[in-house]
């Protein structure tokens, strides 16, 4: 298992072996690199843990816990994890404020406690394997032991649909992820329990834009400071816009030229050069040092054999090809970055989400029998009618989604079919939907709480970390500092979005310290022009991948749909390439993962397909 996860931790390796448990680490060494070897122990042995992330108030929780008579090993942060636990127990989690996955043993009660931390920036998987218990930052470490499961067809099914496999359970059988913000308890005869330690939060007074403005000013520059803790070089993924760029200004007033900015983008295919001018001009208003990578054909072909190894689970969103190449490049000088992402989830920042105050304009303008009228005919306007006629959850639930209901019911072979007619998945997004409504939260918070629960984890922040630890590089978020998300939370719907504007609060700030293009800039992040690259360069690739006997082979896809799909695409961009995207992701992780698993190793870096 730990030859699994070489990649993720290149300096170190640590492990402890007691009697009815195992714990293994291999360590990035970012804090403390000297003295922070792991495994952690408390004074008595009795409790010992492996921790990745960075806890960010590890200074204040350390002098506490001195002042109780606690003594420390070395400097790193993730050593006042044994010795919170002893004075709190498995509440400890709470009191966390950084990105984390926690395993920890307590020889004591005989339980083993996982806990992750409430955003789920960090990953942590587990599963059964008969009487035993077995964890993982990554699926390849749970498939390099005992018998490889069966594919979760369930799981594959909300693949289809959201471009990964979102909620607790994997694309494969058996193997779960623990939640977000969870505490779980594997006791010795089996049992667990599941805890949810309730996080304080930095409370708001209230008051204008202005007045919010000033709030996350203070709060996202303190956010910023406390994520460049460590003893290593620092770097910030840069796309240009004003998450990123804001960043980019705190970090820059606190480290000066020892920061590093990266970028990357496509030439040539619909994305074009002028997209680094902005991107440039940010970094140079902070005198900091800008490496753009440029990619082309070949390396997209290259990047898109590597990154469903590298990301450990399919992957259908196209943006990972680019991301990848930047965190290639960015580990030859760094061994951290920071990134802009969650601030579109905590500020409604995607398009859409000022389509209910529209469409809300709109209704009360005209009468609903014209409506009803003009989203029957041809004329222009018709799809706002339609949309005003259409209840917010089921407009809104389809954006971002790739394979729809029908379509993936006429994907699938007949016995597949079947299989899901009788055991229907759980509409993952419907239900978060739902529960974020019950919560009392408004039009806006419900949907800013589907993104949170559906995307962000399972496929930004995942996609985010695989594929930068892969590299041996760490990508910390300083957005979702608990502080901001405290803070955004409070924020009223009129703070974030008007018609035809997004991330108000958010705007005001960059207005204040990013140069005009970069403050006024739309939403950008690192595109790839996945549908044309399919269309030209990739498409015999493609085509071969899909159809090949190995594929055919599988029993899931009906040869004949698959065809169409291609079909459709034939050579011309369009939304149609996204979803053969989908479908090639999933047999590249197929090939290079799964048919692997089983073997004892899930350590080669084979990207043939």
């Amino acid at each position: 298992m730990l030859d699994a996860l070489r990649h993720r931790g290149p300096d170190d390796e640590g492990v402890h072996v007691a009697q009815g448990v195992a714990l293994g680490m291999r360590r990035l060494a970012i804090v403390d690199p000297v003295g922070g070897a792991q495994p952690f122990y408390s004074e008595d042995r009795q409790i010992v843990a492996v921790v990745n992330g960075e806890i960010y108030n590890h200074k204040e929780l350390r002098r506490r816990l001195e002042r109780r008579g606690h003594r420390f090993a070395g400097g790193s942060d993730a050593e006042v994890v044994v010795h919170l636990y002893e004075e709190t127990g498995p509440s400890f989690a709470a009191e966390l404020a950084g990105m984390y996955a926690v395993a920890l043993y307590d020889a004591a009660r005989r339980t083993l406690v996982l806990a992750r931390d409430p955003l789920g920036i960090k990953p942590l998987l587990w599963r059964r394997l008969g009487r035993e218990v077995a964890f993982a930052s990554e699926l390849r470490a749970l498939l390099a032991v005992g018998e490889r499961p069966d594919l979760n067809l369930a799981a594959l099914d909300r693949y289809l649909l959201y471009r990964t496999a979102v909620g607790e359970e994997t694309i494969v059988e058996g193997i779960r992820r623990v939640p977000p913000g969870a505490v779980q308890i594997v006791h010795a005869d089996g049992r667990t329990e599941h805890l949810r330690p309730a996080r304080p939060a930095e409370p708001w007074r209230g008051g204008d834009l202005e007045a919010a403005a000033d709030e996350l000013d203070r709060r996202l520059r303190a956010a910023v400071e406390r994520h460049l803790q460590g003893d290593q070089p620092i770097g910030v993924l840069l796309s240009g816009g004003i998450d990123s760029g804001l960043v980019l200004h705190y970090a820059a007033a606190a480290l000066g030229s020892q920061l590093r900015a990266y970028t990357a983008g496509f030439q040539g295919f619909g994305v074009e050069g002028e997209e680094f001018g902005p991107t440039a001009a940010t970094a140079a208003a902070y005198a900091v040092p800008l490496t753009t990578v440029e990619l082309g054909p070949d390396d997209a072909e290259r990047h898109l054999l590597a990154l469903n190894f590298d990301i450990d689970e399919p992957n259908g969103d196209p943006t990972a090809l680019p991301l990848r190449a930047i965190a290639e490049r960015a580990a030859e000088d760094v061994p951290v970055v920071l990134s802009g992402e969650g601030a579109d989830e905590l500020f409604a920042g995607y398009p859409g989400y000022d389509e209910p105050l529209v469409v809300e304009r709109f209704s009360r303008l005209v009468p609903r029998p014209l409506r009803a009228a003009l989203a029957r005919s041809p004329l222009p306007g018709r799809g706002l009618a339609r949309r005003s006629l259409t209840e917010l959850r089921h407009r809104y639930l389809g954006v971002g989604m790739s394979w729809l209901d029908a379509e993936r019911q006429g994907l699938y072979l007949p016995e597949v079919r079947a299989y899901l007619a009788a055991h229907r998945p759980g509409a993952i997004a419907e239900a978060a939907f739902s529960a974020a409504e019950a919560s009392g939260h408004d039009w806006l918070g419900a949907m800013l709480q589907v993104d949170r629960a559906v995307w962000l984890a399972d496929e930004a922040l995942l996609k985010l970390d695989r594929l930068t630890m892969s590299f041996g590089l760490e990508a910390r978020v300083p957005y979702l500092d608990q502080s901001v998300v405290a803070l955004a939370d409070a924020l009223p719907w009129a703070h974030k979005v008007a018609p035809g504007q997004s991330k108000r609060v958010l705007r005001e700030v960059a207005r204040r310290h990013l140069p005009p293009a970069a403050a006024q800039r739309p939403k950008r992040g690192f595109p790839s022009p996945i549908s044309a690259l399919l269309a030209g360069p990739l498409r015999s690739f493609a085509y071969d991948a899909l159809t090949d006997s190995t594929a055919r082979g599988r029993g899931l896809f009906d040869p004949v749909a698959v065809q169409a799909a291609l079909e459709r695409q034939n050579g011309r961009p369009g939304q149609g390439g996204r979803r053969v995207y989908v479908l090639l992701a999933l047999e590249l992780w197929l090939r290079q993962v799964y048919d692997r698993s089983g073997s004892g190793r899930q350590d080669a870096r084979d990207y043939g397909s």
